[in-house]
């Protein structure tokens, strides 16, 4: 019980920090989009804290992948506005339901992080830093809105914690139910085989933990396959939004070199992976073979997309590049300055996304 209450105290501490960052920009959006000349076209803000993908997941909730106008939903993996639409019976409010439900989950997978980070390197200040900067991570501003990202964290966290415990049922489980939330979760079959073969490699539990993820995924699929017209119509949604997965080392360099001929969005995105690509060294260096053998695939997925937009966002999956971050930041001078700046970086990000002008 006093392991569990420091966890909660570090991960509480950090979670209230980010949403003073967040309802900072929030007001300030607020106050300030009206008076713009000319007024934008396009204001995530009036949608409150369900802008943006935020809304496909409000209206799948309340009205499902069949709903004139949500053709392109099916891309969404069903978990998550499952749950919207349980819990927002309560007041007929699925948007709520998901916003408090986000929440939660983020305060919870801060808990878990704090977890893994302590059985990774046994220090308590680096466990606290890292799930401040898992805080205030730019991106990590979805994590108060009604996005999917904080449950699949605390299910993927949950998921590694349980297989390093032998705790394959449960393993199994939390696997199965990211299968039914992302897409990526797929590769979670990678660390769980690791600890199987390590430890219980002839165990039928541990083989259903190792399959558990991809099953959660395949049912969805089969599901579509049988109501949606095609078992890859998630896949093709995803891919008409996204294009289709390049080499990431030449996507790199093309968006430098887009970059550099003024394309800020190019160079933005491809400054942020050349960071991503350093964390990812650090966790194949330091970490656990079950830490590395997740990270690789999932680095290399994400930059070989075509299209980069969401990519940090979707960077928050890779959660042992958080942790590499924290054990990067040991060096007093990234200690001092590291968490101001991200903090200043949330705050900025977040009144960006509200504008309309950065895609999270």
């Amino acid at each position: 019980m006093k392991t569990w209450r420091r966890d909660f105290v570090a991960s509480l501490t950090s979670w209230t920090e980010a949403r003073l960052y967040v309802a900072t920009a929030y007001i300030v959006t607020s106050a300030t989009i009206g008076r713009l000349e000319p007024p934008p076209a396009f204001s995530p803000i009036d949608d409150g804290l369900i802008p943006w993908d935020g809304t496909w997941y409000r209206d799948l909730a309340a009205h499902g992948y069949d709903a004139p106008g949500l053709e392109g939903g099916i891309r969404f993996f069903p978990l998550w506005p499952l749950l919207g639409r349980l819990f927002g019976r309560i007041g007929d409010r699925p948007d709520i339901a998901l916003v408090v439900l986000a929440n939660l989950f983020a305060l919870i997978a801060g808990m878990l992080l704090y977890r893994l980070t302590m059985q990774e390197t046994g220090d308590h200040p680096t466990a606290r830093r890292t799930v401040r900067l898992f805080a205030l991570f730019p991106p990590a501003f979805v994590l108060v809105l009604g996005y999917s990202e904080a449950l699949y964290l605390t299910l993927a966290l949950g998921f590694i914690l349980t297989a390093r415990a032998r705790r394959w049922t449960l393993t199994g489980v939390l696997g199965f139910l990211a299968g039914l939330t992302r897409p990526v979760a797929g590769l979670l079959v990678l660390p769980a085989a690791v600890r199987a073969w390590q430890t219980d490699r002839r165990s039928p539990r541990a083989v259903f933990a190792v399959l558990s993820a991809p099953l959660g995924t395949l049912v969805f699929l089969a599901w579509s396959a049988r109501e949606q017209g095609g078992w890859r119509a998630p896949i093709d949604a995803q891919r008409d939004l996204r294009g289709d997965i390049t080499e990431p080392v030449g996507r790199l360099i093309r968006g430098l070199s887009d970059g550099v001929r003024g394309d800020q969005g190019e160079l933005f995105h491809s400054l942020a992976a050349l960071i991503l690509v350093g964390l990812a060294v650090v966790v194949v260096r330091r970490m656990s073979s079950d830490l590395w053998v997740y990270t690789i695939p999932s680095t290399l997925l994400l930059l070989g997309a075509d299209n980069l937009n969401s990519m940090e966002r979707y960077s928050l999956s890779v959660f042992p590049l958080v942790i590499a971050a924290g054990i990067v930041s040991r060096d007093p001078r990234l200690d001092r300055w590291l968490p101001t700046a991200s903090a200043v970086a949330l705050t900025v990000v977040t009144t960006l996304a509200l504008n309309g002008v950065y895609v999270p």
